[in-house]
């Protein structure tokens, strides 16, 4: 039976004449470089960035095997490792640990080899501690993207010039009822409808053929949408990505809405404000003269509002402007447009109509005064005064000058109305 110690001499002369062999490159070589027996671990050679990165002597080194140099916690593995790695070899990483304790990241390149006969697994082994702070940055860098991304309420997606998604926010997934794994890497076409997507793809090309962002607002599902595609070039100025931004400005349009009625209304009664009516009736005059009908323009005036405010108060008065503004509601159709001028001024802009049809407004205009006024809760005579003018097509005018003929005619009126003691 041959004497093991003499085995084990002819094993290491046997690694130290491979060695000796490749010593420019094993000992000039940037990466850790360990021979190590496949039986029992042992580390049976290390080159000169094995001995400077663990901190051993070249001799310490050759005393430990590789079970002393792993983390702990990576040992449960490291036998299935050995085995993978003297079959077929393996690339892995795990953590090592240098004599004072350090613990280091390391990426570890095995593949099994025999030398003499002895079977051994060369071990190519490479700090990536640099390389793991790199990603531990990038990582924190792409989180930090990734939570102000999804912390705006605007949809943000970045595609390439084929419409792959390269990256988006929870907010656009939503938007497409998709999870945002999902999302990211499919077809930003295929997720809308195909005349939409059409649409899309064209404010996509033009992006990329003019270098120009491009900007339009739609309605999707009764939402308003303000998208904006912008380019993203490479090194060489071509535009190799589109950045698009969805917002939702629904929100914005109501209170626009909102805004814009609280312009043209008055706020006492709900009807139009001078403002208003105005601005209406500048565009269906416009409309007139392309349909040739006529038109009437009321103007009517509330008797003795001051004497109300004086004798009754100016809540009393106020509910005086409010009962006009309903008997002009009542009386007139709700195609026409009711307005309070300011003060105790109406005008009431009658479409389709002409002098046959002002005689029947008027009545129904006279009958409902007369039911407030026979009223036993009455305090006061109520009374308003109203005349108006007809607009004829053929000969137009102004709305300014239209008001001014209704307003002498509501004066005619007025004088009928004090001379009958109303």
């Amino acid at each position: 039976m041959p004497n093991k110690t003499i085995t084990k001499d002819m094993q290491q002369d046997n690694i130290t004449e491979v060695v000796k062999r490749y010593e420019s490159f094993i000992h000039h070589s940037r990466d850790i470089i360990l021979f190590i027996r496949y039986g029992d671990g042992k580390i049976v050679e290390a080159n000169t960035a094995a001995v400077n990165t663990y901190q051993y002597s070249h001799d310490e080194l050759l005393t430990k095997t590789i079970f002393d140099i792993r983390a702990p916690e990576t040992l449960g593995q490291l036998t299935p490792n050995m085995d993978s790695a003297a079959t077929s070899g393996i690339l892995l990483e795990t953590i090592h640990i240098k004599k004072n304790g350090e613990r280091f990241p390391v990426e570890v390149n095995s593949q099994g080899a025999i030398i003499g006969n002895e079977h051994v697994l060369l071990s190519i082994i490479r700090d990536i501690t640099e390389r793991k702070i790199a990603e531990q940055l990038l990582q924190e860098s792409e989180n930090n993207l990734r939570a102000l991304l999804n912390a705006v309420s605007e949809s943000i997606c970045l595609i390439d010039r084929e419409g792959i998604v390269l990256t988006a926010n929870e907010t656009i997934a939503q938007r497409f009822d998709v999870s945002l794994n999902k999302l990211i890497g499919s077809c930003f076409y295929d997720l809308l409808t195909p005349e939409v997507a059409e649409q899309r793809k064209a404010h996509v090309d033009d992006v990329i053929n003019t270098g120009k962002p491009v900007r339009f607002q739609d309605i999707r599902l009764n939402r308003h949408i303000d998208q904006t595609f912008y380019p993203v070039f490479n090194n060489n100025g071509d535009v190799v990505r589109v950045a698009i931004f969805a917002t939702d400005i629904t929100e914005r349009r109501k209170m626009e809405k909102k805004l814009e009625i609280l312009a043209f209304t008055d706020q006492l009664t709900g009807l139009y404000n001078r403002r208003g009516f105005i601005d209406l009736v500048e565009r269906q005059l416009k409309l007139s003269k392309r349909s040739s009908s006529k038109m009437l323009l009321f103007f009517a005036d509330l008797d003795g509002l001051k004497w109300i405010n004086d004798n009754f108060g100016h809540e009393e008065g106020d509910k005086a402007l409010i009962r006009t503004a309903k008997i002009l509601v009542q009386t007139f159709r709700e195609s026409d447009i009711i307005s309070r001028l300011g003060g105790d001024e109406y005008a009431v802009l009658a479409v389709n109509a002409d002098e046959i049809v002002s005689d029947s407004l008027l009545v129904r205009f006279r009958k409902l005064i007369e039911k407030v006024n026979s009223r036993k809760s009455q305090k006061y005579r109520f009374c308003i005064s109203i005349g108006y003018a007809v607009y004829d097509p053929h000969h137009p005018c102004s709305v300014d000058e239209l008001l001014s003929r209704a307003d002498i005619s509501m004066y005619e009126n007025k004088k009928i109305n004090k001379a009958a003691g109303k």
